[in-house]
C-alpha cells in the first residue's frame, strides 16, 4: 500500500470515529528519550541520526548564520520564522538542516514525509503535549498545481483557526523557490493572476527564505578538500583536476558532488591505485 493511500485511510478512520460520536484517535507524544523522529502515523524514533558536521559545509556561510540565529531565537522563546531552504539539487539544503541536531543539543526534530502532510494537525497535537522545542522538517517539497496537500501546509504556516503550538517551527527544503510549479494558466481561465498568486503565496508564508546555488570552482575545490580531510586522506597530486572532472561529468558543482568526488579520490588512494 502506498504512503498516500495509507494516509487517506487513516484520515477516513478518524472521520468515521467523529461521525459515530466516538473520540478521535489520541496521538501519543514523542518518546522523551529520543530527539529525532520520523512521522509514520505516529512518532517513530530514529535510532541513528544522519548528522552533518557544520564545518564540512562551505559556500553557505550566509545561509548557515541566518538559520542558526533563527533557531537560537526560537530556543530562547523569542519570535522566530518558519524557514524555507530552496535552490539547486545537492547544494546543501538538507545537509544544513541535519547540522541542527549537532549544533543545538536541546532541539528536537521530526521529519514529516510529503505524502503525510495532511496529517500535520496530528503531528502538532503530539508536539503540543511535549515540553521540548521542535523543528518540523519537511524535506524536498514539490507540489503539482492540482495537489491539494499544499493547502494543508498553508493552513499550518498561517491562517488556520486552530492555534499552532508555540514549541513547533517548520523548516522545509525544496528545489523550487515557490514550491508549486509556475506555469502559464489555461487560456480559458478568467482570472489567471489568481492561480499564480495562490502558488506563490505558499512560499510567502515562510518568514525566512534562503537560496542555495552551485559553487564556483574555488569553493568546490575547498569543499572537496574538507571532505578529504574528514576521510583522513591528504589530497594527492592531481586531485583538483580529478575533482573538476567529476563535477563536469555530473553537470554541477555542489556540496553533493564535492562529497562524491572526495569519496572517489579517497577510495582510490586507500585502495592503492592513487600512488
Amino acid at each position: 500500500m502506498s504512503d498516500t493511500m495509507q494516509a487517506l485511510l487513516e484520515r477516513l478512520d478518524r472521520l468515521a470515529a467523529l461521525l459515530e460520536g466516538g473520540p478521535a484517535h489520541s496521538v501519543q507524544p514523542p518518546a522523551p528519550n529520543h530527539r529525532a523522529f520520523v512521522w509514520s502515523g505516529r512518532f517513530e524514533p530514529v535510532a541513528r541520526v544522519a548528522e552533518v558536521d557544520p564545518a564540512l559545509l562551505v559556500g553557505v556561510e550566509r545561509q548557515k548564520r541566518a538559520l542558526y540565529e533563527n533557531i537560537r531565537r526560537f530556543l530562547a522563546g523569542a519570535p522566530a520564522h518558519d524557514v524555507l531552504l530552496w535552490g539547486d539539487r545537492g547544494t546543501g539544503k538538507s545537509s544544513l538542516v541535519r547540522t541542527l541536531f549537532r549544533v543545538f543539543p536541546k532541539l528536537a526534530l521530526v521529519e514529516v514525509p510529503e505524502p503525510r502532510l495532511p496529517e500535520l494537525p496530528s503531528v502538532l497535537e503530539g508536539l503540543d503535549r511535549d515540553p521540548r522545542r521542535w523543528v518540523v522538517y519537511l524535506d524536498d517539497l514539490s507540489f503539482a498545481g492540482t495537489d491539494d496537500r499544499y493547502r494543508e501546509l498553508k493552513v499550518l504556516l498561517e491562517g488556520g483557526l486552530r492555534a499552532r503550538p508555540e514549541n513547533a517551527l517548520v523548516v522545509a527544503t525544496s528545489n523550487r523557490r515557490h514550491l508549486v510549479p509556475e506555469r502559464f494558466p489555461n487560456d480559458g481561465e478568467i482570472h489567471p493572476q489568481e492561480t499564480v498568486a495562490e502558488a506563490i503565496s505558499l512560499a510567502d508564508r515562510f518568514g525566512l527564505s534562503l537560496g542555495f546555488y552551485p559553487f564556483d570552482p574555488a569553493t568546490f575545490r575547498e569543499a572537496v578538500a574538507r571532505h578529504l580531510a574528514a576521510f583522513g586522506v591528504a589530497p594527492p597530486a592531481g586531485w583538483e583536476a580529478e575533482a573538476d572532472r567529476w563535477a563536469l561529468e555530473r553537470g554541477i558543482r555542489s556540496g553533493r558532488t564535492a562529497l562524491q568526488a572526495a569519496r572517489e579520490i579517497a577510495g582510490d588512494r586507500s585502495s592503492g591505485h592513487g600512488g
